[in-house]
């Protein structure tokens, strides 16, 4: 840690001695009759992409001036509290022309009512940026009542398995950030955190597949970067949802979000309530073969489960402005969310010729309990004429889980005479603790280098006990054979840099991080006799680079390369074996190593309407479930399986049609390559997959707009040995404006054919198995979203600093 924090201290002490570029962006801002508008918000932007550069605030005289702006293509926008937003013209920055004087921009007063807030303005429901494509959630009428896991699924290019796990462009192992930080979570806890959050609470989707060195080297598939809605108006604003939704189960989606914004201080709260019953069934076939590829025995679990669960989150934070460019903040956020199921399993054993050998009888009934609370304080501050920006953050995050799980199971022969029985009870109480710290600076140096760089320390610290026992008679006693505990602890210590430059045509960006990861786990039973524990130490570097080129003012084509890693998740290092049915247990490895991607990406984009983009990936040591047979039980652990080798071509494309009809199209053709052995087996395969996704919008006359929205995804091998089976679904919907366009009344229905039903089969070694499984996936939903506020009226109002623009927690 004290190299990385020399590291820095040199970097910024290099970085202060360079010499200040000398470009500058001045103007001033008018009324219709030539007045100057103090206090008036001025954005300068990047014209190709509108991302935000800078922010000032006019002066007295309505003037306003960027300095230290690196050498590109920019707009200017105006916005004040009860006038149209205005933008100028573009305009560049060169060596031959680094100062530019923009002609007035003249804003007009709205005539509206001032006290009140309405929204009328729409967002395209996808944004290809040059280095990422971003999802505005709010533009899909059929994400009304869903979950943020299920907005997912239905984003261009992300697919999300039968277990929860997410996939982009063919590629698992994706790094999910909620409001720019790591969720440190995956599999069933991720899948479980995502569904606790409601889509009205979610304001944009960010998919980038290479980012930059400035991001976490997690995720060999790229980043999802999940952000929250927060209000940059100033004055007393919120938005009320209620939604009701019925499949063979109802649900429920309802939030409040409340914002309170003056010229020193932005508080922000909501609050959300989440009903989710639904129903899962599974019907799994196994046979278990001999070395000729006949059938020994078979086995066919059919199983139904009903789950309910409530979840209640909460939201709050504070950010005062110290000055125009200093901001300090303050979030804290948390859920709570029980959750129950009740399952019940009829398994067949059979012998070769399908002759009945025995029947088994599970229930099983579930009490779980999830909670979650995180602390955040941020601060970030501009200085030198905006030139150099500083931001740190603190961060802590606690994951509560306490399973409850209470097993009945029965034999009975084949002539349906009980033979025995047998009551297991489980507890599974979980915590995982997440510290983390991070500092970044940036600076824009004299020749029209933009450098940034950083250090970032986090600590990772989780204990799981899995206690069984066994009811003998009446009496309950412990199973020292099946429990266990595990504590496990990871610290990983990072430093980056990363600059760019626009020169020309040209753009042009290269960072290495530098990641040092040390963990230990210790696993230990009640018997004491299969204590085990590890340790291990590694450092890796990460280079990525990104370079892209402005053919003319229609085409830009855009290369970028980078390296990535995934290290194993938390339990799956785990060595116990614990127990899912008589016939399927599961077990972690604790010499799984961390597996590598190298990726590279071509993509071409015309008129910011159609951008092509082709991949190739290659990972080492791919980290991968593998299946083991001992009689008739499989046992589920993972290993790393080889190199898996990933092609593709992707096409999206945005069509406005016509001023009432927008049509985006997503297409993903891709092949994922696997060479390596799975339990020193050797295991080749190949799989070529298109994935669709198609969303129609539609705006007509007196505020009604409507959806027509599918997916599909054919043959799949995502996971090495299980083949996903062709899968899609349609959605539609309708919402019309109301209450004078402060509320919108919105009503859907998804997967209306009820398609959307994973099928998988494997065929490996000794074992050819197939699964379907059926979820209450069609689901009605009708809501209903006010939108309330009133605006304050002040002499002077504080420009929003970048911090608040955009998510400065990365």
């Amino acid at each position: 840690m004290k190299q990385l924090i020399f590291a820095l201290v040199l970097t910024f002490t290099t970085l202060q001695t360079m010499a200040q570029l000398e470009t500058q962006v001045s103007g001033r801002i008018t009324d219709i009759a030539g007045k100057p508008q103090a206090s008036v918000t001025v954005s300068l932007l990047n014209s190709k992409d509108s991302a935000l550069v800078k922010f000032s605030l006019t002066d007295p005289l309505g003037k306003y001036s960027f300095t230290g702006i690196p050498f590109g293509r920019y707009i200017v926008s105006a916005s004040a509290i009860s006038y149209n937003a205005r933008s100028s013209a573009p305009f560049l920055l060169t060596e031959t022309s680094p100062n530019q004087v923009v002609e007035p921009i003249v804003v007009e007063l709205i005539a509206k009512n001032l006290n009140t807030i309405v929204v009328s303005s729409k967002k395209p429901l996808v944004e290809q940026k040059p280095d990422r494509l971003v999802v505005n959630v709010d533009a899909a009428v059929t994400n009304v009542g869903s979950t943020a896991l299920e907005v997912l699924q239905r984003s261009p290019g992300i697919s999300v398995d039968k277990d929860g796990n997410i996939s982009l462009k063919g590629k698992s192992k994706v790094m999910i950030m909620i409001d720019g930080k790591p969720s440190y979570l995956s599999g069933t806890e991720l899948a479980t955190l995502l569904s606790t959050m409601s889509a009205t609470q979610l304001s944009q989707i960010e998919i980038m597949t290479n980012p930059s060195a400035k991001y976490d080297a997690a995720g060999n598939a790229g980043v999802i970067n999940i952000k929250t809605k927060k209000s940059l108006s100033q004055g007393f604003n919120g938005t009320l949802t209620l939604s009701y939704g019925q499949g063979v189960y109802p649900k429920s989606n309802n939030s409040i979000m409340l914002n309170f914004r003056t010229a020193k201080f932005n508080s922000f709260l909501s609050y959300g309530y989440n009903l989710n019953n639904g129903f899962m069934n599974f019907d799994i076939q196994r046979n278990f073969l001999d070395s000729q590829g006949n059938i020994k025995t078979s086995l066919n679990q059919q199983s139904s489960r009903i789950n309910e669960s409530h979840t209640n989150n909460v939201k709050f934070g504070l950010d005062y402005f110290i000055s125009p460019k200093t901001t300090l903040g303050f979030v804290s956020s948390g859920f709570i969310s029980p959750q129950q199921q009740d399952a019940f399993t009829t398994s067949l054993l059979k012998n070769s010729d399908g002759t009945l050998i025995s029947t088994e009888k599970t229930n099983r009934n579930v009490d779980n309990n999830l909670k979650n609370g995180s602390l955040n304080l941020n601060f970030h501050t501009s200085f030198d004429n905006n030139s150099k920006e500083l931001t740190a953050n603190i961060d802590y995050l606690r994951y509560n889980f306490l399973g409850n799980q209470l097993v009945q199971g029965n034999t009975y022969d084949p002539n349906d005479q009980l033979v025995g029985s047998q009551w297991l009870k489980n507890v599974l109480p979980l915590t995982i603790d997440i510290y983390s710290g991070r500092l970044d600076y940036s600076q824009n140096l004299s020749n029209g280098i933009k450098l940034e760089s950083g250090i970032k320390s986090s600590v990772v610290s989780t204990d799981n006990v899995s206690a069984f026992y066994r009811k003998n008679n009446v009496e309950w006693s412990a199973d020292s054979g099946l429990s266990n505990s595990f504590h496990y602890t990871e610290n990983i210590n990072a430093a980056y840099i990363n600059a760019n430059k626009k020169f020309g045509q040209w753009y042009a960006q290269a960072g290495l991080r530098l990641e040092n990861t040390q963990y230990t786990g210790n696993q230990s039973s009640i018997d004491q006799k299969t204590d085990s524990s590890f340790s291990r130490n590694y450092t890796n570097l990460f280079p990525n680079m990104f370079l892209s080129y402005d053919v003319d003012k229609n085409n830009m084509i855009s290369l970028s390369i980078g390296r990535r890693i995934d290290r194993p998740e938390y339990q799956q290092l785990n060595p116990f074996v614990s127990f899912i049915d008589k016939y399927t247990y599961s077990t972690g490895n604790p010499y799984l190593q961390p597996q590598y991607a190298n990726n590279i990406e071509l993509s071409h984009s015309y008129k910011n309407i159609f951008t092509t983009t082709v991949n190739y990936g290659i990972i080492h040591d791919m980290i991968n479930e593998t299946l083991i047979h001992s009689d008739s039980v499989i046992i589920r652990s993972v290993g790393n399986i080889g190199t898996r080798y990933n092609l593709g071509i992707a096409e999206t494309a945005v069509i406005p049609f016509s001023n009432w009809y927008t049509g985006t199209f997503f297409a993903n053709l891709y092949q994922n390559r696997y060479d390596g052995a799975i339990n020193d087996i050797p295991f080749y395969a190949r799989q070529w997959t298109l994935a669709v996704n198609i969303n129609n919008q539609f705006s007509f006359s007196n505020g009604w707009s409507a959806e027509l929205s599918g997916n599909y995804t054919s043959r799949s091998r995502d996971e090495g040995q299980a083949i996903v089976l062709p899968l899609g679904q349609v959605s539609a919907g309708f919402s019309k404006l109301i209450l004078n366009k402060m509320g919108t009344v919105k009503f859907s229905i998804r997967d209306i054919f009820y398609t959307q039903n994973p099928k998988e089969i494997q065929n490996f070694q000794d074992i050819a198995s197939t699964l379907r499984m059926s979820r209450d996936t069609r689901v009605a939903t009708i809501a209903f979203v006010y939108r309330f506020g009133k605006l304050i009226k002040s002499k002077s109002a504080s420009s929003p600093t970048e911090e608040q623009q955009r998510v400065k927690l990365n």
